[in-house]
């Protein structure tokens, strides 16, 4: 899946609720959306308007069949860094945060 794809089906997710989040450490600084302090719209905002050089993909650390997606951007002056992966059909964020 390419970065057009990763981009219109998470946007997809978000705009549906069909999100979780991925447990971690530092959820409260690494993870934005699960804390509330941004919101689902926010992030598509955010990831509609990023662009395929700003995106990478690689293989998930503990699954390597699975395809972590990756956006740094910036939105409204503020460096964005965006980390998720698809369990169908529903997306799964690992970080949100500047």
């Amino acid at each position: 899946m390419g970065f057009t794809d990763a981009k219109r089906q998470v946007i997809n997710c978000l705009n549906k609720g069909q999100y979780s989040h991925e447990a971690r450490g530092n959820i409260d600084i690494k993870n934005l959306l699960a804390t509330g302090d941004v919101t689902p719209e926010d992030v598509a905002t955010i990831l509609g308007r990023s662009r395929g050089n700003e995106y990478s993909c690689s293989p998930h650390d503990y699954d390597s069949s699975v395809d972590v997606h990756i956006v740094k951007t910036t939105h409204q002056g503020i460096n964005w860094y965006i980390k998720w992966y698809f369990i169908e059909p529903d997306v799964v964020f690992i970080s949100v945060h500047p």
